[in-house]
């Protein structure tokens, strides 16, 4: 084998890795995506099955039950979400609202109402079979 074939060689090898590397990214940056988006609407989307009750200015607000995702009320909770790029292939979903944590695992005094885990296991078979195919090509 001469040096250049080696070189062209080493380069299409280069270029394939560099072409999966970036198909990687592209599933897991739709992935993440996804995983925002089924979060949101499982706290949007009706129906909530608990308790119902006047709000202040006479709104009735309908709550979410115990392992319901939340219901929205102010809108906060859906606004602070948002998925950031932390590297490459590296994507961080997250709701920054103070009582987001107390949601999605619970506390002493209320039972969870998890949004995000659910959003993730809805997105998770779907990233695999992405990521199996980006790799087959």
């Amino acid at each position: 084998m001469k040096a250049w074939e080696f070189e062209v060689q080493k380069m299409a090898f280069t270029q394939a890795g560099m072409t999966l590397q970036m198909r990687v990214n592209e599933a897991i940056a739709r992935a993440a995506l996804q995983i925002e988006a089924n979060a949101k609407l499982a706290i949007q989307n009706p129906p909530k099955t608990g308790r119902l009750y006047r709000r202040a200015g006479g709104r009735m607000h309908q709550a979410s039950a115990p392992g319901e995702a939340p219901a929205t009320d102010t809108g906060n909770l859906v606004n602070s979400g948002q998925t950031t790029r932390l590297g490459f292939a590296d994507y961080a979903v997250s709701f920054s609202t103070p009582y987001a944590a107390a949601l999605e695992f619970g506390t002493h005094n209320m039972a969870a109402r998890p949004f995000l885990m659910p959003a993730v296991m809805k997105v998770a078979s779907r990233l695999q079979e992405d990521i199996s195919r980006a790799m087959s090509r």
